[in-house]
């Protein structure tokens, strides 16, 4: 789907009236925890990352924004040289909200090899935080 008509049919999308909370500590199925702070609609914080390919955590700041219960937010990983950006949505899942989302992370290629390994270096996956 081409971003273009995603965009049009998210315009005839309803607003919600007020957005959630997302401010605190939320934790992924991984194990990785996030403490985020939001004020105005944009979001700061701290990324801890359990899980760096078998070596020791890794901590990142955040940056992004809400709107309504929607979040998207990303962290560079100064120490990789590698982004990382989620978008999600709050939902009500019994009695504990969930932040569900998508990421993206992006390593650097050569630019010598970027012809043909440019695609090498995006990943992508789901994760699913929990207060």
């Amino acid at each position: 789907m081409k971003h273009e008509y995603a965009l049009g049919t998210a315009e005839l999308s309803p607003a919600i009236a007020a957005s959630p909370d997302f401010s605190g500590r939320w934790r992924n199925q991984m194990g990785s925890f996030m403490d985020l702070v939001v004020a105005d609609d944009i979001v700061s914080g701290t990324y801890n990352s359990a899980n760096s390919a078998g070596g020791p955590p890794v901590t990142g700041a955040i940056k992004g924004s809400v709107i309504d219960d929607l979040i998207t937010f990303s962290v560079t990983w100064q120490r990789s040289g590698s982004i990382t950006a989620w978008t999600g949505q709050l939902v009500q899942d019994g009695a504990a909200p969930k932040i569900r989302t998508l990421w993206h992370l992006v390593t650097n290629i050569p630019d010598g090899d970027e012809p043909t390994k440019l695609w090498m270096s995006t990943y992508a996956g789901a994760d699913e935080f929990l207060r």
